[in-house]
Formats: C-alpha cells, sequence, structure tokens
C-alpha cells in the first residue's frame, strides 16, 4: 500500500498481567492495517528471542507487575534475551509501556525492554512512550506517531517463517495480504490521503442506526476512516465537506422521514446545497405493506442526484426482512467509495481489486452488530442539568443546577465526568468501563431508568431543555447518584436463580458428571427472556420495588422464568422457581407491568417477559390463588357482558372465607351492598355515605346488562382462546 515500504509486516509484542496490554496491542494491530502495514500480534509466552531479528518493524507493549517486574508471560523471554542477547541491528522498534505513578518502579518493565533493544543494536522509531493508569490517552498518542514512522521504514524482503508456532495471534493476519503485496502499485493510488467516509443515519426504531454501525465496521476492511452521523441536528451545508456519504434510512408512517432525518431533509430542500464532489449510495429500509415503500431513502436518492452528487452504487431498497438485501449492497457500495481517491475522482478501475481486498479481509463480527463507533457525532446542545445530591455524614439532600454545552452524543456519563472535572470534585457516581456498558452505572434521568455510561444525552433531552439526574429508586443511596445494591444481591442469593439440573445423557463435566445440553434455538430462546442490559436497573423500572420491602423485584423474576424455562432444569427445580414466582414476593407482587415498559427497550423485553411468565403462572396453578381468580372471573365478567361488575368480582375472588375476613372493616358490607371504592357523581357519593363506613363511592349494578355489539366481544376472545 501506499506509504509503505517493502515487506508490509510488523511484529506487536504483548507482556500482559491483567489483560490491558493485550487489548491495546490488538487496538494498535487495527490501526496498522488501515495504514497499510500487515501485524502480527505476538504474546511473549514461549517466544524464542533468537527470532526477534526475523522482523525489520517491532512494537512492544508491556505492563509493569509489582515492583517494577515483568508480566508472567513476558519472564521467560526476558531472562532467555539476556542470556542469549541476540542481534538486533536490522530490527526498528519502539515501546509503549504501561503503569502506575504510585509506585516507585514506574513502567520498569517497558524501560528495561526498551534501553535492552537499544544495547542489541535496534533503533528507535519512536521514543518509548510512559502511561499510568488511565493509558488510553497516552497509547493513543503513541499510536498516531509510531505507526506512520513504522510504515516509513523499509520492511525489506520477507524474512519472517511461514508458520510461527509459538505466536497466539489475537489480530489474525489478513487472508487480502497478498492481494495488497500484489497488487500496492494500484490500489496505493486510492488508498492514500484522506480515507473518511460519513455514514448517515435516519432511523425511527433503531434498525437503520444497527445498520450504520454494522458498515461502519466492515468499512475498515476497504482501507476507509468511517464516521457513524446521526441525521438529527446536521447542518446539511457539511454534506459538500465530505468526499464520501453512505445514506442508510427507514421511512415512517405514509412515506415520511423519521423524526431524526425531518430536520435536515427540509433544510436540505430549502438551501439546496451544491455536491457536485460527493460521491454517495443510499440503502433504505421499508415495509412493502405501505403503498409509499422506502420513499425516505428515494427521496434522498433523488435529491443527492438533482444536487450534482455522483451514485456510485444504486439504491437497494429493503423491506421488513433487510439483512439480506442489505449485506448485499454494503460490501458494493463500500468497494466503489473506496475507490474514490484523495482528490475526489472515482477510480472505477480500481473497483475489482478493490471488492477481493474488502472481502479477503472481513470480519466475520461485522455482521454480527457487535461495533460500536468511537464517535457517532450529534449537534453540540445546551442544557440545564439538575443533579441530585445527597451527604450521608450530614442526612442532607438536594439539588446542584447548572448550564452546560455538550456534544449531543456524549452520554450521559461524560456529562457527569464534565461536571465532577470542572465543578465540584466530589460529585459521586458509578463510572462504566472501556469494555462496554456497566450494568450498575443506572441513573433516573428525566424519570426515566438508563445507564448512564452508554445513554446519548440528544436521546433524553433536547437543546434548551433541562436534564434531572437522580439515583435510581430501590436501593439505599450512597452518596449523591451511586447507591448501595446489597438488596438485589440478598435478595439473587435467596432466590437461588441458579442452575440445578436432572441427569441426562450429554455431555461431561471434568468431574465425569453429565451435564445437560440444549439446542442453538432453546439457547437463543433462554437468551431473549432476559435480553436486558442490567438486572439491577430492571428493579428500578418498577413502581412497585421502591415501595414493598417484600417485593424481590421484576430483575429476580426475569432470572427465575429463565431458570424455570431452560430444558436441562431439573424438575424439582422448576417446581421450586413457579413457586417463587407464584408466591409472596413473586411475579404477582408487581402492581403494574405496563409502566415498566415506559423505561425503553430493556423495560419493553422484561415486561414482555413478565407477561409471558403471568401467563404460564396461571395456566401451572389452573388460576388458583386470589391473582389467578382475579384473571378467570374479571375475564369471565367482561366476555359475558363486556362490562367489570366489581361487586360480582370482588365476592368471586375473595370466596366466602375472604369477606368473612372483611366484615370487620366493612368493605364486604359495602360490597354486598354493591358499593365500591372509587369515585362516581355527587349523588352516588351521598348514597355511598348511607352504609357506613362505605365511604363515597358509586353503586354498580349487580347484574351488569350487555354492551351493544357484544357478539363481537365475545369474537376476540374467542380468538384469544384458539375456539374457531
Amino acid at each position: 500500500m501506499s506509504g509503505v515500504v517493502g515487506n508490509p509486516e510488523l511484529a506487536i509484542f504483548f507482556g500482559s498481567q491483567t489483560g490491558n496490554a493485550e487489548d491495546l496491542a490488538g487496538n494498535t494491530a487495527k490501526l496498522a492495517k488501515k495504514a497499510g502495514l500487515a501485524p502480527k500480534v505476538i504474546d511473549m509466552d514461549g517466544f524464542n528471542p533468537a527470532e526477534f531479528a526475523n522482523y525489520k518493524r517491532i512494537l512492544i507493549i508491556t505492563s509493569t507487575w509489582g515492583e517494577g517486574d515483568m508480566p508472567d508471560n513476558a519472564e521467560d523471554l526476558w531472562i532467555a534475551t539476556n542470556e542469549s542477547n541476540p542481534n538486533l541491528s536490522g530490527v526498528s522498534f519502539s515501546v509503549c509501556a504501561i503503569g502506575d505513578t504510585s509506585y516507585d518502579e514506574f513502567c520498569k518493565a517497558g524501560t528495561d525492554w526498551d534501553e535492552k533493544f537499544a544495547s542489541l543494536g535496534a533503533t528507535r522509531a519512536y521514543p518509548i512512550q510512559l502511561c499510568d493508569v488511565d493509558h488510553e490517552p497516552e497509547w493513543q498518542k503513541w499510536a498516531d506517531a509510531v505507526i506512520p514512522a513504522m510504515a516509513a521504514i523499509d520492511g525489506g524482503a520477507s524474512t519472517a517463517p511461514a508458520e510461527e508456532t509459538s505466536e497466539t495471534s489475537s489480530e489474525p493476519a489478513p487472508a487480502a495480504t497478498a492481494v495488497v503485496s500484489a497488487d500496492a502499485g494500484q490500489l496505493g493510488e486510492v488508498m492514500s490521503g484522506d480515507r473518511s467516509l460519513a455514514i448517515f443515519f435516519g432511523s425511527q426504531t433503531g434498525n437503520a442506526a444497527g445498520l450504520a454501525e454494522k458498515t461502519a465496521k466492515m468499512a475498515v476492511n476497504y482501507g476507509l476512516e468511517p464516521t457513524v452521523i446521526d441525521m438529527d441536528g446536521y447542518d446539511p451545508a457539511k454534506f459538500s465537506s465530505h468526499k464520501r456519504i453512505l445514506i442508510i434510512t427507514s421511512t415512517w408512517g405514509e412515506g415520511e422521514m423519521p423524526d431524526n432525518a425531518e430536520s435536515v431533509w427540509n433544510a436540505t430542500v430549502a438551501s439546496n446545497p451544491s455536491l457536485s464532489e460527493v460521491h454517495f449510495s443510499v440503502c433504505a429500509i421499508g415495509d412493502t405493506g405501505y403503498d409509499e415503500f422506502c420513499q425516505a431513502g428515494i427521496d434522498w436518492d433523488e435529491k443527492f442526484k438533482e444536487l450534482g452528487a455522483t451514485c456510485v452504487e444504486e439504491i437497494k431498497l429493503c423491506d421488513v426482512d433487510y439483512e439480506p438485501p442489505w449485506q448485499e449492497w454494503a460490501p458494493l457500495a463500500l468497494s466503489k467509495v473506496a475507490c474514490v481517491d484523495s482528490s475526489g475522482t472515482f477510480r472505477e478501475e480500481l473497483v475489482e481489486a478493490m471488492i477481493a481486498y474488502g472481502a479477503g479481509d472481513e470480519d466475520e463480527d461485522a455482521a454480527d452488530g457487535d461495533y460500536s463507533p468511537g464517535k457517532i457525532e450529534q449537534a453540540a446542545i445546551s442544557i440545564t442539568m439538575r443533579i441530585f445530591r445527597y451527604n450521608p455524614s450530614l442526612a442532607e439532600s438536594g439539588y446542584d443546577t447548572m448550564a452546560v454545552a455538550l456534544p449531543g452524543h456524549a452520554s450521559i456519563e461524560d456529562a457527569l465526568v464534565a461536571v465532577k472535572r470542572e465543578v465540584d470534585g466530589s460529585l459521586t457516581f458509578r463510572s462504566g468501563s472501556d469494555a462496554g456498558q456497566n450494568p450498575l452505572t443506572g441513573v433516573k434521568a428525566n424519570g426515566r431508568i438508563l445507564p448512564a455510561d452508554t445513554t446519548r444525552i440528544c436521546d433524553v433531552v433536547s437543546d434548551g431543555d433541562t436534564l434531572t439526574i437522580e439515583p435510581i429508586p430501590g436501593y439505599d443511596i450512597v452518596k449523591d447518584l451511586m447507591v448501595s445494591y446489597d438488596r438485589y444481591d440478598s435478595e439473587r442469593a435467596e432466590s437461588s436463580p441458579w442452575m440445578d439440573a436432572d441427569p441426562r445423557q450429554g455431555e461431561k463435566l471434568i468431574s465425569g458428571a453429565a451435564m445437560g445440553i440444549m439446542t442453538s434455538a432453546e439457547a437463543t430462546n433462554l437468551h431473549t427472556l432476559a435480553d436486558v442490559g442490567s438486572l439491577q436497573l430492571v428493579n428500578s423500572m418498577s413502581d412497585t420495588y421502591d415501595v414493598d420491602d417484600n417485593y424481590s423485584g421484576p430483575g429476580i423474576a426475569l432470572q427465575r422464568w429463565v431458570r424455570s424455562q431452560d430444558p436441562r432444569a431439573g424438575s424439582k427445580h422448576v417446581k421450586k422457581m413457579f413457586d417463587l414466582m407464584q408466591g409472596k414476593g413473586g411475579v404477582w407482587d408487581e402492581a403494574d407491568i405496563s409502566s415498566i415498559q415506559r423505561h425503553g427497550i430493556d423495560g419493553s423485553q422484561a415486561a414482555d417477559s413478565l407477561y409471558e411468565a403471568r401467563a404460564r403462572l396461571l395456566a401451572e396453578y389452573k388460576f388458583t390463588g386470589r391473582s389467578g381468580r382475579l384473571v378467570k372471573h374479571y375475564s369471565r365478567s367482561v366476555k359475558m357482558s363486556g362490562n367489570v361488575n366489581e361487586t360480582t368480582l370482588y365476592r368471586s375472588v375473595l370466596g366466602p372465607l375472604g369477606l368473612g375476613s372483611n366484615i370487620m372493616n366493612g368493605v364486604s358490607l359495602r360490597m354486598m351492598l354493591g358499593f365500591t371504592r372509587n369515585g362516581g357523581p355527587i349523588m352516588r357519593g351521598f348514597q355511598g355515605m348511607l352504609v357506613p363506613p362505605a365511604g363515597i363511592g358509586k353503586i354498580p349494578n349487580m347484574f351488569n346488562g350487555k354492551i351493544a355489539n357484544h357478539h363481537e366481544v365475545v369474537a376476540i376472545f374467542n380468538e384469544l382462546e384458539s375456539r374457531f
């Protein structure tokens, strides 16, 4: 590839105790691939130091363990290198060292390797980089500088062994390396210079946004540098700043733009910017059941052409099952926009070579949706933040209010970090991690229970709005936004939501005991039942959990439900899970499952599973118990008359003994006489007061009359009950 001299091979060695250095080695390899190098990530454990000389370019990324010691996987290699002292006069190298400044021997392992390589004749391509505990910024600075330096070094002829049994590659050498080497002069013409790609998404339910992320992950295989951009708030005048654009959009309603694309579409139509230097393609998602199938995508395609942009791949129209057509479109669209060189010229003659290159380097995970772009650009917004504060030593609470301006794509945690860094260092909250969502970072943001580390500000508020951040309900507050999850942990331990399987034929554990097995379909179903980011946060979504100390919560109920549906679970364990869900503190203690649904995707999934669990319990226990009888008689009342007869429902659910237990408080007497606690017309309120202690209420009919068109109600029930 252009900019890489000779053999593109780059060896990246890692010495890692906890995995941080190994992760950085993999990330460095990805950046190196984009620069045209062919990286090999090599575990130091078991490597022969005599083979260092086989590589012209070497990067070492290592942590320090204990008091200046090598990490375990690098110790043997370090000793062997000092014993053999190989000649490394032809090697160019650089070291990135991870450490902790609180130790006297800060980054000692890295400095030892740096000094040793220099003493053996190797040449420093870039000075050693010392990284503290927060190593990401220092590593990024080093990687940005060292990779171009390595690319400029003559790699010579290929001298490394064809197979290295001692190497453990976390980033396998791509199959397309041979294409790069053979066609360096050809593809190198387009691979140099600006390789940016803007991927815009217009999404109503998240499908188009998901495809944009997947497309971005694939784009790296074509030597592109993708940025995923939310259309919401985007200035159409900036379209012309991009040489390469892909648009992925859904259609809403009767041919309308999704909500996040509406304003930029109107602004584009109004301003008509010149896009003569832009090369683009569109993928449209729709539903053939509507007359205006994929109209939003068609509108963008036609508009871009009208404004002078060059369509490199014709629009792809995707039906409800959008994955297969998207998979056809993405490689073609990416191959073609990748053939737009830094001057903005489309090199059509190179498309076939680019297709081969991209296909050979294809990441199998691209279609799995596990790509998380580093930056999904959103316009900056100015908001007012109200942050709950609690001082445990004084038992005082209140709110801090401040005006802030942040990028819309910043997370709630990003906003809290900025406040902690620039306003009040005592602000306390749980932080996420580089590995992904932390299930314990939940906050209550404008009434919604959300993970602070992955929720974008723009998904909660708009410009000029107020963002109120509070601790999640249901748990004791430790300080400010931090809560204690001890309640959840103890309830989970008491519920025993773990596997208790019957002996069966199947795979064997190391101990020799039989292990149950299940099919892929069964495993997928189990995963779907509790497919939520945080069971702790699901508990907080419940309106009941915060006020009922006896309720174990919907998160615990979900775990029980999953175990009861696991085909490997023993019959006794299944019965135990059912009994726990059915009994006190179980799933029937949830006052309003629908209230959980308002908390986004996780809440909706949790609610669906809880409804399913309740339906199964009703059948399992044959509509017994108060909850079962309530459902049975409620349904019977509605089916028979189209109305709910509250008086007869009350008597049917409680039965003679239940009615008798309520005689002393007057409720049973009141109900038998036709009163309820619900409010009604004022005259009926006065009538209700005639029978103490009835209070104010209405007088329902003892026997409800059937509503008009009652046959339609019966038809609905027959459909639900599968009666034809």
